[in-house]
């Protein structure tokens, strides 16, 4: 899922795009823009923080982290609490080099994945 699409979404539990607009003070051609993925999400954090609490999403759960991180992806952006992660500053590298290498197929995907999980909790080295 994308960003945009994520957007529309949760947007759509408040009603039209106009409603939408009107009741949190935005211009419904900038709401249009941002769900049909013609702009990125704001990169001023503060203004993306306000669209996430106009769609209901509570900071701190799993729909806030997720909106954040689709936001970063669509800004190609690392997500702002990873961007200065050690862990993370070792493992893109070569996750980097192993997608450009060579094709994964879904199997090898999900071991990578994995991978990535064990190693974030600190039970692979």
């Amino acid at each position: 899922m994308q960003f945009n699409e994520l957007f529309r979404e949760y947007r759509m539990m408040h009603g039209t795009v106009r409603q939408f607009a009107k009741e949190h003070g935005y211009d419904v051609a900038y709401i249009s823009r941002l769900e049909n993925g013609i702009i990125t999400p704001p990169k001023d954090n503060d203004k993306l923080e306000k669209l996430a609490t106009c769609l209901g999403l509570k900071k701190g759960t799993d729909r806030w982290q997720e909106f954040f991180d689709l936001a970063a992806v669509a800004k190609n952006e690392l997500p702002a609490d990873l961007q200065d992660n050690e862990r993370v500053a070792k493992i893109l590298p070569a996750f980097y080099r192993t997608l450009r290498n060579k094709r994964l197929d879904e199997d090898d995907a999900e071991k990578l994945l994995e991978l990535i999980k064990k190693s974030g909790k600190g039970e692979a080295e």
